[in-house]
């Protein structure tokens, strides 16, 4: 999947309130592929009572699954981290990967961990001018590329420790909002026609592929017919 591909898909998701997982954009090869996918997640968000109570209890088994505690409760409002260890969410993220696809967000590094990684590539950043400046400027190069080389080995290193949940989904109720988004539209739910949808998704793929806005027809393919990379 190209790079307007993915930008296209994530323009979709943002303006539908919608998840697309990988194996489904598998499937997606014509403008009118998307726009069946689209309607059918308006109306399910019509036909359910309430989409985010639904994503919640699942999120709840995952999360009782994984702790081992099958009367384990949690609140919207409760911190990730207050309820599950550095391992189990892991096992939390790697179940969200697959439900989430390209609409996830992956484990961050501790916020103490994070600075204390850039104090070091800004360290060997100066320590690599300075070196140069004192030994030969011509070596600067050099001395830049070995700094450039010691923080790829301590990201690499430190990879093990992505074990924060990011900003965006820190909370439970945060995850529960956006495990909803597999399933229904939370966004643009007035649009109930397929015409409807039409005219709402033309702009966007006509922004992201910089086609004419008359090629975008639901017979279209978006790689043969609209060029998509």
């Amino acid at each position: 999947m190209g790079l307007e591909a993915v930008e296209l898909i994530m323009e979709v998701e943002d303006h539908f309130g919608i998840a697309i997982p990988i194996n489904k954009v598998e499937h997606i090869h014509t403008v009118g592929d998307l726009i069946v996918l689209i309607h059918s997640r308006i109306e399910a968000a019509h036909l359910s009572s309430c989409p985010t109570l639904l994503s919640f209890l699942q999120l709840r088994t995952f999360v009782r699954e994984i702790a081992k505690d099958d009367n384990l409760r949690i609140r919207t409002s409760t911190r990730v981290i207050d309820i599950l260890g550095r391992a189990q969410r892991r096992q939390l993220w790697t179940k969200l990967d697959a439900l989430l696809g390209s609409k996830h967000v992956r484990l961050q590094r501790a916020p103490a961990l994070r600075v204390l990684l850039a104090c070091v590539t800004f360290s060997a950043i100066g320590i690599a001018i300075a070196t140069a400046a004192v030994v030969n400027l011509s070596t600067l190069p050099v001395t830049l590329t070995i700094s450039a080389m010691v923080t790829l080995l301590l990201l690499f290193a430190t990879e093990p420790f992505r074990t924060y949940p990011p900003e965006p989904l820190f909370t439970f109720g945060a995850i529960t909002r956006r495990i909803a988004t597999v399933n229904a539209a939370t966004r643009q739910q007035h649009l109930r026609s397929v015409d409807s949808i039409l005219e709402e998704l033309r702009p966007l793929v006509v922004n992201t592929l910089g086609v004419a806005a008359s090629k975008v027809v639901p017979h279209a393919k978006f790689v043969e017919d609209l060029g998509m990379g």
